[in-house]
């Protein structure tokens, strides 16, 4: 089993990613292959199911023409993970297919439960009906949430009322829905909003607070979805954070986006940070709203070709946030691209940024997470969507502060 440690620092020189003041110390890495089995992974995210304080890697396989939900046991160290099925039963001859995939406690009983969709698959046929459902840890019994009327692109677990019941925001492509499932009690769902042909809706969501109010807000191929609080049956006021993101045209890869939202400065709004996970000369930015209808747009990166990961978290554990974004090798080469970065960004006032390359072999809808509880944020690797294998990037930053801690306490 090869570990492969990853610290090198590369400063992006053109002018897409401007010199920063400050000299950043390279985030150490450890890279692990975790699996070698994978097909089709477009559907993963990491969540610790067992409950061991080790976070598991959730799966659906063959997301392209349809397959079976399962996990990966995590564990620390080196070797293949073990693979469990949560369930390769088909529905109406329906197994599971989708572009992402969520675990939240969605019955309130302290552990995690499983995102299901039911479709054929996207390669098969994208406009099929996509049937939602959960799956209860840790008997995995099935229980029905809705439908929606095409292959899902996108899902979000939040409780978007406040009223202690996890809620479920989905996007699609072929029809560019957005859907709002609503939990009452009981686990009993209803679609409490639903957008249907608006604004060439495709790709990337997000969830946050973007305008203050304490309640989450849905960002969605570059719009942004007001909530009205407690009623979530009101009308939601909509924005366009910038036209950039929903005004293409084209083929299947229009308006292709990935989004993330953090509280960059702590005032209670969170930024959005966007890119475009499928075509070249489009930048990378963070987005602050500044008043009703009216966003401050930031660049990062004047361009990134097939930005399909875009991650916001403190890596490097100095209390600021950083971004992790890389490129989809397996888009980017039909792009005429020939480079694969996936780099790790960081700034002192977001605005100057210095680029750490981790691995120029590309990243697809990468997911961070603290895998080990040690404290700081380590990252999953899928290299492309039709890639095999499966890394995890374990962060050592902590390790390294206490490896010379225990140093300087024993000279």
């Amino acid at each position: 089993m090869k570990i492969l440690k990853f610290c090198a620092i590369i400063i992006v020189a053109m002018a897409s990613c401007k010199p920063a003041a400050t000299d950043f110390t390279p985030v150490p890495f450890e890279s692990q292959l975790i699996l070698d089995d994978a097909r089709y992974f477009w559907a993963h995210c990491p969540a610790d199911l067992t409950g061991d304080g080790v976070a598991d890697l959730v799966f659906i396989h063959n997301n392209a023409s349809g397959g079976y939900l399962g996990y990966y046991t995590g564990h620390i160290g080196s070797g293949l993970w073990e693979k469990v099925t949560i369930s390769n039963e088909p529905m109406d001859s329906i197994f599971f297919a989708g572009g992402d995939l969520e675990c939240a406690d969605i019955d309130g009983d302290g552990d995690l439960d499983v995102l299901a969709i039911r479709h054929p698959g996207e390669w098969v046929e994208a406009g099929a009906v996509a049937h939602l459902s959960w799956f209860e840890n840790p008997s995995w019994k099935e229980h029905a949430i809705g439908k929606v009327p095409d292959a899902v692109k996108d899902v979000s677990f939040t409780d978007f009322d406040k009223d202690g019941h996890m809620d479920l925001a989905v996007l699609t492509f072929d029809e560019s829905t957005l859907s709002l499932f609503q939990q009452g009690e009981d686990s009993v769902w209803q679609r409490a909003q639903y957008w249907h042909d608006y604004g060439n809706l495709h790709e990337g969501m997000a969830i946050g607070d973007v305008n203050g109010d304490g309640y989450a807000d849905i960002l969605a191929t570059g719009h942004a979805f007001i909530n009205p609080a407690t009623n979530l049956s009101l009308p939601w006021k909509t924005e366009n954070i910038h036209s950039r993101w929903n005004s293409q045209t084209g083929d299947w890869s229009r308006n292709g986006t990935k989004m993330f939202a953090q509280d960059l400065d702590g005032d209670g709004q969170d930024e959005v940070f966007i890119s475009h996970s499928e075509r070249a000369g489009y930048p990378v930015t963070w987005n602050k709203r500044i008043a009703e209808n009216t966003w401050e747009e930031h660049v990062i990166l004047d361009s990134l070709p097939a930005c399909h990961t875009l991650q916001v978290y403190d890596f490097d554990g100095n209390g600021r946030y950083d971004l992790l974004a890389g490129i989809n090798k397996g888009r980017a080469v039909n792009l005429g691209v020939d480079h694969f970065e996936l780099m790790l960004l960081r700034s002192e006032d977001y605005e100057d940024w210095q680029s750490q390359i981790i691995t120029d072999e590309g990243i697809y809808n990468g997911q961070a997470i603290d895998f080990d509880g040690d404290g700081d944020m380590d990252f999953f690797r899928y290299p492309d969507h039709e890639s095999n294998e499966m890394y995890l990037f374990v962060n050592q930053t902590i390790a390294k502060n206490n490896q010379v801690a225990e140093k300087a306490s024993n000279p």
